[in-house]
């Protein structure tokens, strides 16, 4: 027995149809949305945090916190500090006088150290002008600072053998007389001090 075949289309069938595209929002209904739910969350969290903030824990709203402001100082100079000091002791004074205890605290002068006037007493290594750089006199070391100590007096400046007037070179205590004028040049001595 035979099983009969089913009839034959004569054509082929035809392609599925497209399915219809999703129809897409307007560009800025889109971005409205976004923007209004972005503002939607900030002002949720906003108003949730004031009231966790305001909270004290047992359902009262605390009182608001003060304000608070910063003032930017201006650096003083030595003067302006002293008569803000003298302003304020003589408030300070008028205090006393009526009986009451004043609490003051009168802000520190740094001293400074003036450079010293005229000639020098006291010698270094380097090399000096007697009566301008260094005042004329005897001068006394204690020796070398670090082996060797050189010095010399000069009748010029110019570093040659014939402006050598007199010079040495000590291995312990030495003293030397400088007169206006010379050129004294030391070099790895102790600090030479004016002798009185």
């Amino acid at each position: 027995m035979s099983t009969p075949t089913p009839p034959q289309p004569d054509f082929p069938p035809p392609f599925p149809p497209e399915p219809p595209k999703p129809s897409k929002p307007a560009k800025n209904r889109t971005n409205a949305i976004i923007i209004g739910s972005a503002a939607a969350a900030i002002a949720a969290i906003v108003i949730t945090g004031v009231a966790v903030a305001n909270s004290d824990g047992r359902g009262e709203t605390a009182a608001p916190a003060p304000t608070v402001t910063v003032t930017e100082t201006a650096e003083m100079t030595d003067q302006e500090i002293l008569d803000k000091s003298m302003e304020i002791l003589e408030s300070a004074e008028a205090d006393v006088d009526a009986g009451v205890e004043p609490d003051v605290t009168v802000p520190a002068v740094e001293e400074t150290a003036e450079e010293p006037e005229g000639p020098l007493t006291s010698i270094d290594e380097g090399t000096y002008l007697v009566g301008e750089d260094v005042k004329a006199g005897s001068y006394k070391t204690s020796g070398p600072s670090d082996g060797m100590c050189y010095w010399a007096r000069n009748s010029d400046d110019s570093g040659e053998l014939k402006a050598i007037i007199a010079n040495d070179i000590l291995k312990g205590p030495g003293r030397v007389t400088l007169n206006k004028g010379e050129i004294f040049e030391t070099n790895g001595c102790d600090t030479w001090e004016l002798a009185e």
